[in-house]
């Protein structure tokens, strides 16, 4: 069965041992308001002794010389994507990072282009771990993109939380 909801409004009428966010999804909820929200709902849909796996990231800034540098893919029938990173705003005060992309998809019939806004909100370990326990939770453990401890110099990492008290 697959559920298709927001996570930070997740309702179901179940609760889980495990629940893994996949891939960067938790990075593009834009604020720490709907974090949090996301974070009790995960809380809400945990069973007794279950635990939620988070990836996290921190964005790197796009380098000045790839920004307007079109990236393409052909397609066996020859129709072609390209996408473009046309401009880019990073602010550390609210830890977000929007990406202007541009997506062109070009095919016989013609071509379409649309713009489209990439937000990535990202957190230090120490906010994350403070978000996580106003949502009544805590975290079970924190690893490095290659598995050992996660450090503060770690920009990739994944969380494990849980039931504070087991």
């Amino acid at each position: 069965v697959t559920h298709v909801q927001r996570m930070e409004s997740m309702s179901i009428d179940r609760r889980f041992r495990t629940i893994f966010i996949a891939g960067p999804t938790f990075n593009l909820l834009p604020d720490d308001d709907l974090a949090l929200a996301a974070l009790r709902r995960i809380g809400e849909h945990l069973a007794p002794g279950g635990s939620a796996l988070i990836p996290l990231f921190i964005p790197s800034p796009t380098p000045l010389h790839l920004l307007g540098h079109r990236r393409s893919h052909t397609a066996d029938d020859g129709s072609q994507l390209s996408v473009t990173a046309v401009s880019e705003d990073r602010d550390q005060s609210t830890r977000c990072q929007t990406t202007v992309l541009c997506y062109e998809l070009t095919t016989p019939a013609g071509t379409h282009s649309e713009e489209r806004p990439w937000l990535l909100h990202w957190y230090t370990q120490d906010r994350i771990r403070e978000l996580v326990e106003a949502a009544g939770l805590g975290v079970v453990t924190s690893r490095s993109a290659s598995g050992g401890a996660a450090t503060e110099a770690d920009t990739a990492w994944s969380i494990i939380i849980g039931d504070p008290g087991g």
